[in-house]
């Protein structure tokens, strides 16, 4: 439902209807004869768009409920190519014009003065227990029970150790994946059961299946991880916990410690020793000083068209690589809506601070939501985690650096052993790589025969077509592939 509020002449407030609350989760209503505020105050589930006029502010839950939305209104053509390569929208993004997304910590206010829109960071408790205590005490309240989604890990065993603390004993449900390679047992928690729930990766990925009709293209990125909790709620019979967003909100940066003197404790910590390329540790140091981790430059001794025998090539910068099979234009407005994005998120994430900035993203990237219970998420846990100074997050120890400090001592108090080290996405990309080499034949027909994307000018199908005819050995392009394919059923309808 559209949702109007208009400023009077005389200064007065009307809405329309009269009554107007919302179901979004962090999202706040002050309504009074005199004003009217819509605040996003913290994380939660559910959205809110509005839009603005002299005096008049149109809002909503749904996009839908806009004027000329979503008909006609998809997104631009670098907005798409962003999306499969992973890059979140703006915080305020969306394909209709003039409407924006409702981001954390921004007011809408209609009063006698007309319509403003303010920034505000929002407060977190300034008393709070440690960390284990907060999501304890998130866990006690909630409703009717829950059970824990535990893929093995070092967040889903702080999670089961949290509710051991709180004098629960709730069932770990792990999925089943099904996936290559040899996957070892979870980690047993002393004290709870672990359920296995056989999962059928190939059916959750399924392009064919990817959700229709929305103001903006569904991604594997958060539809697989709604579906396994969906399964995984569905095989406990009652709600969810998930340990998303703790390992990330745990973590130390290098460059945040305290290096020792002679910073004699570099000499083995990642990720000086990833390339060998630097020449001494006071490179390192030097490095490290700049808040970053390495460096690109090339050995200023060494002629321009010179690399030492003795010496191996630079490796590939770190971070996300573009998809090849871009034409000329796909590039460009890839480019531009890339440039404008990070300026927008960079603005965005100054404005926060670094720990409700990167649980701000985090959630945009990596939460389904979809009713289940997150504690990362909760303003307790968000101020105990502030309350940690980067020592406690990581430290040196015996020439490796050792992060998640507050999540490996309460586990290891707790006698864990055994736990899974892949990172929150490892799995997610070895589904989509295997999912892409059972269909590929299949996939490669569609893409010959149609393709939106190509037919927009924007990708060269052939290029597309021969990374999936080159199997596994092409993994590392397996996840944007696949959203290409979720966002070329999408456009196709």
């Amino acid at each position: 439902m559209l949702n109007v509020v208009t400023a009077g002449e005389s200064g007065a407030v009307h809405r329309a209807p009269l009554l107007q609350e919302t179901a979004a989760t962090g999202v706040t209503v002050e309504a009074g004869p005199g004003g009217f505020e819509l605040t996003r105050t913290g994380l939660g589930e559910g959205d809110v768009y509005y839009r603005l006029g002299p005096g008049r502010l149109e809002w909503s839950e749904s996009p839908g409920d806009f004027a000329g939305a979503p008909e006609g209104n998809a997104p631009d053509a670098g907005t798409l190519l962003a999306l499969i390569h992973g890059l979140a929208p703006p915080p305020d993004g969306t394909p209709l014009p003039g409407v924006r997304r409702l981001a954390l910590g921004t007011s809408v206010r209609v009063g006698a003065d007309g319509v403003t829109v303010t920034r505000r960071r929002p407060h977190l408790p300034a008393e709070t227990p440690g960390l284990l205590s907060a999501v304890a005490d998130v866990l006690s309240e909630a409703p009717g029970g829950y059970a824990i989604a535990y893929g093995g890990g070092l967040s889903s065993a702080f999670l089961a150790v949290a509710a051991l603390a709180a004098g629960h004993r709730p069932q770990l449900v792990h999925a089943e994946l099904g996936l290559p390679g040899h996957r070892p047992p979870p980690a047993a928690i002393p004290g709870l059961e672990v359920r296995r729930v056989p999962v059928d990766v190939f059916d959750l990925l399924d392009h064919h299946r990817a959700p229709l009709g929305e103001l903006t293209p569904s991604l594997p990125d958060l539809e697989f991880p709604r579906r396994i909790a969906e399964t995984l709620a569905s095989a406990a019979g009652r709600p969810l916990a998930s340990a998303a967003l703790l390992e990330d909100l745990t973590a130390a940066k290098l460059s945040d410690v305290a290096t020792g003197q002679r910073h004699w404790r570099l000499l083995t910590c990642e990720p000086f020793h990833l390339s060998g390329v630097l020449p001494s540790l006071e490179d390192a140091v030097g490095l490290l000083e700049q808040g970053v981790v390495r460096s690109d430059k090339p050995d200023p001794a060494a002629a321009d068209d010179a690399q030492a025998l003795d010496r191996p090539p630079p490796p590939v910068p770190l971070g996300r690589r573009d998809l090849p099979g871009m034409t000329g234009a796909g590039r460009a407005a890839l480019q531009t809506v890339q440039q404008a994005s990070l300026s927008v998120w960079k603005d965005h994430l100054d404005f926060l601070g670094p720990l409700l900035g990167r649980a701000d993203a985090g959630v945009t990237e990596r939460v389904p939501w979809g009713g289940a219970l997150y504690p990362a998420t909760d303003p307790r846990v968000l101020a105990a985690l502030q309350a940690l100074p980067p020592e406690q997050l990581g430290r040196i120890s015996r020439g490796v650096f050792r992060n998640n400090l507050p999540l490996t001592g309460a586990v290891a108090r707790h006698r864990v052993r055994g736990l899974r080290r892949a990172s929150s996405s490892f799995d997610l990309r070895l589904a989509a790589a295997a999912y892409l080499h059972r269909e590929s034949a299949k996939v490669v027909a569609e893409l010959e025969r149609e393709s939106a994307l190509a037919d927009m000018g924007l990708i060269e199908p052939d290029t597309v077509t021969g990374l999936l005819k080159e199997g596994p050995g092409r993994a590392d392009h397996a996840l944007p592939l696949l959203r290409l394919l979720w966002i070329d059923r999408w456009l196709k309808g």
